[in-house]
């Protein structure tokens, strides 16, 4: 089981960069195909990408990719600080959903200290050290961990598991680390959802606690996860004639594939969208 790990996936998700508006399908919900500047004079591609996870749930993202990118602004440049925050957070919070999902992560595991532990390093090599004790008696064969800091400084960590998982055997492995500290399992609820979508809810909202103002330098781990897990993706081939039909060929790939489809989430300065087959 690989430590480390740092994912970045695509911007594929509610509320991503740029004006956006989400809201669920309506019947006879179609509409022209907006044509962006220079949008198919360049000869660019359209990309449609299919992710089922099974059990209903899937999700799929849309773009249209020109054949010739514009070249970014420096990353860590003071006045674009803020906005590549937001892309991280973003990117970061749509690939622990996938990697949750992918694996049917379903129960949480909390790791925490008695002393106040602030410095981030330590609590990174104690999990370290954590996952080396435990990798061989964990009961599934992955985990993602999201770090928090509570109020008073100190880091714990939040690990998605699938299963039960022996109480006995995190505890004792996580003394051994720390000395002095206290693990809790649990299958977590967030509304209406259970399992996987709702421990993917749940550790999304830690993604950016401790994490700006500076915090930590750009581009810093904002979670770990066992390496391996694979992420299901199937790309849909978009005919060069159908590509005023990006958007409804994409949502019939997940009609089709999960049963229903939830949200979409489209964007208003770009050929661009993503939807999910949960609300």
């Amino acid at each position: 089981m690989h430590e480390h790990g740092e994912y970045h996936g695509e911007a594929a998700v509610a509320g991503g960069s740029g004006g956006a508006r989400v809201r669920a399908p309506r019947a006879g919900d179609a509409r022209p195909h907006r044509l962006d500047q220079r949008t198919y004079l360049d000869g660019g591609r359209c990309r449609v990408i299919l992710r089922p996870y099974g059990d209903g749930l899937a999700e799929v993202g849309w773009s249209f990719v020109p054949a010739s990118l514009p070249i970014g602004a420096a990353k860590g440049k003071a006045e674009d600080r803020a906005a590549h925050e937001l892309r991280a957070i973003r990117r970061a919070r749509s690939t622990v959903r996938q990697l949750i999902l992918a694996a049917s992560l379903d129960h949480l595991l909390t790791l925490t200290y008695r002393a106040n532990v602030t410095d981030y390093g330590r609590a990174s090599a104690d999990l370290s050290r954590y996952i080396r004790k435990v990798r061989r008696s964990f009961l599934g064969a992955h985990y993602v961990a999201v770090p928090e800091q509570q109020q008073r400084g100190a880091w714990h960590w939040h690990l998605a598991v699938r299963g039960r998982q022996d109480v006995y055997l995190h505890r004792a492995a996580w003394l051994q680390v720390v000395g002095d500290g206290n693990i809790d399992v649990k299958a977590p609820v967030v509304g209406a959802s259970r399992g996987p979508l709702a421990l993917a809810r749940y550790l999304s909202k830690y993604l950016s606690k401790g994490f700006t103002a500076g915090n930590r330098r750009l581009n810093g781990h904002r979670f770990r996860a066992s390496h391996g897990i694979a992420i299901p993706e199937r790309a849909i081939e978009v005919p060069p004639d159908q590509r005023g039909n990006v958007r409804e060929l994409a949502l019939k790939a997940l009609a089709d594939v999960a049963g229903a489809v939830g949200f979409i989430w489209e964007s208003d300065d770009r050929t661009a969208g993503w939807a999910c087959s949960w609300k």
